[in-house]
């Protein structure tokens, strides 16, 4: 009788790939801010470097820098409510930002409160102003929107160079010092510290809110008005309050740079400073909350080089001198026609690559 072959066992069919994606089974999931634990990790390893070794790894000019990129920061996150989830466009967010600098500068001059109450109250300035600037403009279509922020920065900055009884004019208006239980605040250090408290925890609140129903309204009213209007969704006081909330940011930011610049002037909030806001969000990344930061970084770094460099041709022409508004028009021209999306779409591209062979 022939012996049975003896038969391996056979290997498993399919063999095994690795995974296509993550996949969400849960609406639970569906809200997790981290897919990941390392997700999670990194975030908490960046807050202590940001709080615990940065600020003393550099000297004054530095901390200087890092707290008007987390001022700048502050307003592209709410630019990016207005713009990136509900697709409105504005230009007058330079307005908003002087509004609550001002507000900021004379509740602590002349009312006497603190920079943590005039600070709120500042973004609740500029929250109502840009309410009531925009209230005509949300209703009719979207190029009315742009016009009108843009007659609102005018208007704005005029009222700001000629009222000098309440505004100083153009002289400029003192700002004091923070304090916080006798503690004087006003060094570049602990400005740096309120400042990146303030941008975090407003990127915490953007970052819930653009994931809550409030936000899926945002995101669907920038895709159609008319489609989402007919879902049920109240379309008007949504973009109403997307302005708002955006002007309420810009307040908050305008009232930080108040208490870094000691001394405020009205030709410091003019059109120039709504396009460099614009061009914040546009080279870190439109609709994206972490290419805030890095876009508001690059302009920032862009200022500071820009303004070394014309300071060294202290007898050239308006031409030369003029090198800033070139500048800024050319950077964000160059991202529009090739990468429309910022520096949040290469960064992403960079995280698909090491997810790929043979870095998976």
């Amino acid at each position: 009788m022939r012996p049975m072959k003896q038969t391996q066992p056979s290997k498993p069919f399919p063999p095994p790939f690795h995974s296509c994606g993550r996949f969400k089974t849960s609406y639970r999931e569906e809200l997790n801010r981290f897919q990941t634990p390392l997700g999670r990790r990194l975030m908490i390893m960046g807050i202590i470097c940001l709080f615990g070794l940065m600020p003393f790894m550099g000297n004054d000019s530095l901390l200087h820098l890092l707290n008007l990129t987390c001022v700048y920061a502050i307003v592209a996150v709410g630019l990016n409510i207005l713009t990136g989830y509900t697709g409105q466009l504005s230009l007058g967010h330079g307005a908003f930002f002087g509004i609550g600098a001002y507000t900021s500068a004379l509740l602590s001059a002349k009312a006497g409160l603190p920079f943590f109450v005039a600070i709120p109250l500042a973004g609740i300035a500029a929250s109502m102003i840009g309410a009531i600037f925009a209230l005509p403009a949300v209703r009719l279509k979207p190029i009315y929107l742009p016009m009108a922020t843009l007659a609102g920065q005018f208007i704005v900055e005029y009222i700001l160079r000629h009222w000098d009884s309440l505004t100083g004019g153009s002289k400029g208006l003192a700002v004091p010092t923070p304090v916080l239980l006798g503690l004087n605040l006003g060094s570049n250090l602990s400005l740096f510290y309120i400042s990146a408290t303030c941008l975090l925890l407003l990127m915490w609140l953007v970052d819930n809110l653009v994931r809550s129903k409030i936000g899926r309204a945002f995101l669907a009213t920038r895709q159609n008005d008319r489609v989402a209007s007919t879902m049920g969704i109240a379309v008007f006081p949504h973009k109403l309050l997307a302005f708002a909330m955006s002007s309420f940011f810009a307040g908050i930011a305008g009232s930080l740079f108040a208490y870094g610049a000691t001394t405020i002037t009205p030709g410091l909030f003019n059109l120039t400073r709504s396009i460099e806001f614009l061009a914040v969000i546009v080279i870190g990344g439109i609709g994206s909350i972490s290419g805030s930061v890095v876009g508001a970084l690059v302009i920032v770094s862009l200022n500071e080089i820009l303004t070394f460099f014309t300071g060294c041709f202290t007898d050239a022409d308006t031409t030369v001198m003029s090198l800033h508004e070139f500048t800024l028009g050319f950077v964000i021209v160059m991202f529009m026609v090739f990468e429309p999306e910022g520096m949040a779409k290469i960064w992403r591209n960079i995280k698909w690559g090491f997810k790929r062979w043979p870095f998976s």
